[in-house]
């Protein structure tokens, strides 16, 4: 997973030093579960930050620091 993240930086020159994955999966019957992969340069503690603040953050407005797939304001929660 490492390896795919570093092909895939969002510009030249940075270094991917941490990552958290949550990913579901199906079992035969259909019962669904999900899991989180972490990083092995990443502990948990890390890892919980990171979801925590992708969800709840406020993305940068420098196009270039956020998902460039996305807007910068797509993540806005307003409380």
């Amino acid at each position: 997973m490492s390896a795919v993240l570093d092909g895939i930086a969002p510009m030249p020159g940075v270094d991917l030093v941490g990552w958290g994955l949550v990913v579901e999966w199906s079992e035969p019957d259909g019962q669904r579960f999900l899991t989180r992969l972490v990083g092995d340069r990443s502990s948990p503690w890390q890892v919980k930050g990171y979801f925590h603040e992708g969800l709840n953050g406020r993305w940068p407005e420098n196009p270039e620091q956020h998902n460039p797939g996305h807007p910068s304001g797509w993540m806005v929660i307003d409380p």
